[in-house]
């Protein structure tokens, strides 16, 4: 029997739910919102148009190795056809934005909040300074302005992105398309100039039939949500027309809040060249690719010598444990990119270096931690938790000296007094987790828009037993540090799991019922996928002081809890 039709819960110490049980309470809640308004179709807008770039940001500054600019964040109409207009909000307009620096620059950037909402600009994948990271404890509000500052050292080169991370709205402002990519050169680029360069940012959307961004619902909620028109670089499955041959460079981005994409292309292999944070050591050939929330992806693919050919880069069906009716297209291939060659000769192969990049291994870790994902029906005590984990959890530092070994993890610390470190001098209760949550649901959508919304179901996405709160610090450790975070996958449905302000490497992953296999290869990564009930063990070195968070880049599921507070000292 598949997992995505029965929902197995371990939670509290052997206690078993049926997803029946969990649906009937899910799904049983407003609805009005979404039912009465008919969804935009697809079809409604264009597709088989020419691939276009990304719409660049424009420096402003005219001193060499500085990028100074402004992001509007503002509500903006978008053209779909001649005589409908989709009603987004953008950055300065612009459908999935892009700016483009070189290691060695200056970016100095404001925010403009031109929204009736407070909102962030996050940097994800960028090691910055905490003060500038667009967490939610900075928020700007309506009306105002934030100056975001950031020097691209040697060894920052990447494909990264930004998206707002408010407090409690970061889902309704990615469903309404604020997202945009950053693009870090190196000082020196290592592949063939012959190879051509793609950069392919894939979104969703769902709208309704006037052109508004539909509400979210319970579905959306649970599962995160998967707008019905897919979208890269802002269009309906165009096409990219190159000589027999060509060595492309697909560069990926997943902005999507919920959605995995699996990826093949037709006829072809992939070369994977670069993760997260950049290049590899040396390339990796697949078949094919799943990009989770939040990745992503540099690939090599040297298409086909035939003339006249077509080849349909698309997403893949993939079972990620999805609760209560299946939307159709979970079942069907989703296309993104059709790739077709001309009527010409074809381009000789392209030969890569020896080596890309050195990814140095970090050594033995100072610090432990246990960190487990879990969902939690209503009613349950959620911090009294501790029979799901056989491991115990641990802020790291209470004897942090000897744990430089692999010994047992049950002896470092209390599951149950280290989540509620709210200190003197911390944050602001802005609101604590899902269960300070009044029942507003999409308020700022509804607000905006006229429409009703569902509000998101009562059930809570926890780490180590406990929702995200503003105030609340679940680990403590120091700069320079090598951390090793083993984290597990309590629960039935996949999960990406994303740290901000730094990278790590999966030094090892665990399946569900397997044994512990190191990583065959290191790559630098901030966004990293764990299906049900795997383990994975990340090393990381945090270098700048302050409040980092780490979640789920299922946006949603974020929101409801799943999210929690480092304090580097």
């Amino acid at each position: 029997m598949k997992r995505r039709n029965f929902l197995l819960y371990s939670t509290l110490g052997g206690l078993a739910l049926s997803t029946s049980g969990l649906l009937t309470y899910v799904m049983a809640g407003r609805h009005g919102g979404h039912g009465e308004a008919p969804l935009l179709s697809p079809s409604a807008l264009p597709d088989g148009q020419p691939l276009q770039p990304l719409p660049r940001i424009t420096n402003l500054s005219d001193r060499a190795g500085l990028f100074r600019s402004a992001l509007t964040a503002s509500p903006s109409e978008v053209a779909l056809d001649e005589d409908k207009q989709a009603l987004l909000w953008l950055y300065n307009h612009k459908v999935a934005p892009l700016i483009e620096v070189r290691e060695g620059d200056d970016l100095d950037i404001t925010l403009i909040n031109e929204l009736e909402e407070e909102t962030t600009v996050h940097w994800h994948g960028v090691r910055i300074q905490h003060q500038h990271d667009g967490t939610p404890w900075d928020a700007v509000a309506p009306g105002e302005s934030h100056q975001y500052r950031h020097r691209f050292t040697e060894g920052s080169a990447g494909l990264h992105w930004f998206h707002p991370h408010p407090h409690e709205g970061t889902a309704r402002q990615v469903a309404h398309g604020l997202a945009g990519a950053l693009l870090v050169r190196p000082a020196q680029d290592v592949l063939p100039p012959e190879v051509e360069e793609h950069l392919l940012l894939v979104s969703d959307l769902r709208l309704t039939a006037d052109g508004r961004v539909a509400p979210h619902t319970a579905a959306d909620w649970m599962n995160g949500r998967e707008g019905e028109l897919l979208l890269v670089n802002g269009q309906r499955q165009p096409y990219l027309d190159v000589a027999p041959g060509t060595t492309l460079r697909l560069r990926l981005i997943n902005a999507c809040a919920g959605r995995y994409l699996r990826l093949r292309l037709e006829e072809h292999e992939f070369t994977l060249i670069g993760t997260d944070g950049g290049l590899i050591e040396q390339p990796q050939t697949l078949d094919e690719l799943l990009l989770t929330p939040g990745e992503r992806a540099d690939l090599l693919v040297r298409i086909s010598e035939q003339s006249g050919g077509a080849f349909q880069l698309a997403s893949h069906p993939y079972d990620r444990g999805w609760m209560g009716p299946e939307p159709a297209h979970l079942s069907e291939v989703s296309p993104l990119l059709d790739i077709r060659t001309q009527d010409a000769d074809a381009k000789p192969a392209v030969t890569l270096p020896a080596s890309l990049a050195m990814v140095d291994r970090l050594g033995e870790p100072a610090v432990r931690r246990q960190v487990e994902l879990t969902e939690v029906m209503p009613g349950m005590d959620h911090d009294d938790n501790s029979g799901t984990m056989d491991h115990g959890a641990q802020d790291g530092h209470g004897d942090h000296g000897a744990q430089d070994g692999h010994g047992d993890h049950g002896d470092h610390g209390d599951h149950g007094d280290h989540g509620a470190q709210g200190e003197p001098g911390g944050h602001g209760n802005h609101g604590g987790g899902h269960g300070a949550r009044d029942d507003h649901g999409d308020h700022g959508s509804a607000g905006h828009e006229g429409m009703a919304s569902d509000g998101p179901p009562q059930v809570d996405f926890l780490i180590n037993g406990r929702a995200f709160a503003m105030n609340e610090v679940l680990f403590e450790g120091r700069a320079g540090e090598v951390e090793e975070w083993e984290v597990f996958n309590n629960s039935h449905m996949d999960h990406p799991f994303h740290v901000h302000g730094t990278h790590f490497q999966v030094i090892a992953s665990r399946p569900a019922d397997g044994e512990w296999q190191d990583s065959p290869w290191m790559a630098w990564k901030d966004t990293v996928n764990l299906a049900p009930y795997q383990r994975l063990r990340l090393r990381m070195v945090f270098r700048e002081p302050g409040d980092w968070l780490f979640h789920c880049h299922i946006i949603e599921h974020e929101e409801l809890g799943m999210m929690a507070t480092v304090r580097i000292r």
